[in-house]
């Protein structure tokens, strides 16, 4: 058979043949769209960015991906057979890119026919920012009080400073200090706590580069407090029992110490005393006094460094 004869079997009933061809075609899609099946899967959107530039908007921690395949291939089909990702280092200078997402198959999903898988979206929106770093004050709030009669005298921290990473635009309006809270409700002694910074910022594109933790010392104390008595009675030590004494100089006294016990504490009839073993006539002396108070408290001051007292001859009792 020649060329001609070959071509004018070709085109013998052109028409009719070409009417069979998209019938046929027809056909075998019907069979396919009815022999196979199509599922949607959730799985997580993962973004590669090694290079000085990362994102400077939110994206999509997951995405859908359309999977039509055959009944058979689709009952093993699980998401972990599927990852999803968008690679930002293709891209070398700022600014705002439709960005595809690329999807990879395990080899079993690899091998499936017929087999189509699309990602829904197919490109996310991406504004890529140079990537800087900056240092951030910590500051401490306190909440709460501690219990009655006790004070914070003192507070550190380590580090004072946390370092963070992230786009320029959002690290550079990022706030000026980050506030860690430290409960002191009905605190009575010194604490140590180590304060996580990672929940105290909230907007995901900061990164904490160092470190992920402040460690803070609080020491709390009992609250010092100074209390006047006034008037003390003064206690004669050694006194001869042939005399009699009149306190002319009236003593008050400062003293120091916790609140709650001091608050709460009454003079002993001997918190002062005076040394009257030298006396061994009538008169009028001046002598110095000595504090005893117990060790929780302490001697501040007096009203006087003496007091003047009045010795005169006891009285004698009668014999009945």
């Amino acid at each position: 058979m020649n060329l001609k004869n070959i071509f004018n079997s070709i085109i013998e009933n052109w028409f009719i043949k070409i009417i069979c061809l998209i019938i046929a075609i027809l056909l075998y899609s019907t069979y396919q769209s009815i022999s196979t099946e199509t599922k949607i899967f959730s799985v997580p959107l993962t973004v590669y960015s090694d290079r000085n530039l990362v994102p400077a908007n939110n994206i999509e921690k997951t995405i859908q991906i359309s999977v039509k395949t055959s009944p058979d291939n689709i009952s093993i089909l699980h998401q972990s057979d599927f990852k999803a990702y968008i690679d930002l280092d293709q891209y070398s200078i700022s600014g705002k890119y439709d960005v595809p997402v690329r999807i990879e198959l395990t080899p079993k999903v690899q091998v499936m026919e017929p087999l189509e898988v699309i990602a829904k979206p197919k490109k996310i929106p991406v504004m890529i920012e140079e990537k800087v770093s900056r240092l951030i004050p910590v500051e401490v709030l306190f909440t709460g009080e501690p219990a009655e009669g006790f004070e914070v005298i003192g507070t550190t921290m380590q580090p004072q400073e946390i370092k963070i990473s992230g786009p320029y635009s959002v690290v550079d309006s990022f706030q000026d200090a980050i506030t860690i809270t430290i409960g002191l409700t009905e605190r009575e002694r010194p604490f140590n706590q180590n304060v996580p910074v990672s929940p105290l910022i909230k907007n995901p594109l900061i990164k904490i580069e160092e470190p992920t933790a402040v460690y803070t010392s609080v020491n709390i104390i009992p609250k010092q407090i100074n209390r006047t008595f006034q008037n003390v009675q003064v206690h004669f030590a050694s006194l001869n029992p042939f005399f009699t004494v009149k306190q002319e100089t009236p003593v008050s006294i400062v003293v120091s110490g916790n609140q709650n016990y001091l608050s709460a504490y009454s003079l002993s009839q001997y918190a002062i005393q005076v040394d009257c073993s030298s006396i061994d006539m009538t008169g009028t002396y001046t002598l110095p006094f000595t504090v005893h108070l117990p060790n929780e408290l302490t001697f501040v001051s007096a009203s006087a460094e003496e007091i003047t007292i009045s010795v005169d001859t006891a009285p004698i009792e009668e014999m009945p």
